[in-house]
């Protein structure tokens, strides 16, 4: 039985979480500005949850805040060589796309709905999901 671990990775902002076990799952974030507290974190979950797939989201491009995107990349490096059976990446641009189309309605995912209005928004089995956790909940259904 696969434990998978799918991540919305931030070096310097919120890291979105997604973990599924069988018919288990857990969602998370983590907000901090020091990219090594956002490693440290992620690596406590992997003890406590024991993943043996890590899926997270990523970017090979550079923005003009170049120090915030350095630390993505040095988060990017710190996961690629945690002890986890199989680690795979998933481009930025896909995830980007899949909820975009989601949004607009063309494609559907089950038990995921986007609700407007005030304290709305995308929704998962009936509870509100942040867009972090909505990317990682992405990584895991494009992996």
């Amino acid at each position: 039985m696969n434990r998978i671990l799918a991540l919305d990775p931030s070096g310097t902002g919120t890291t979105g979480i997604y973990f599924k076990n069988d018919s288990q799952e857990e969602f998370k974030e983590y907000k901090e500005k020091d990219w090594k507290k956002h490693y440290h974190f992620i690596s406590e979950l992997v003890k406590v949850y024991q993943p043996n797939i890590l899926l997270f989201e990523s970017s090979n491009f550079v923005r003009i805040r170049g120090k915030d995107m350095t630390s993505l990349f040095k988060l990017l490096g710190a996961l690629e060589v945690l002890a986890i059976e199989r680690i795979k990446s998933i481009p930025v641009d896909q995830v980007k796309r899949l909820a975009k189309e989601l949004f607009k309605g063309v494609r559907k995912i089950k038990n995921l709905e986007y609700l407007p209005g005030r304290g709305k928004g995308w929704m998962y089995k009936g509870k509100r999901v942040s867009i972090h956790q909505l990317e990682s909940f992405l990584v895991y259904q494009l992996s």
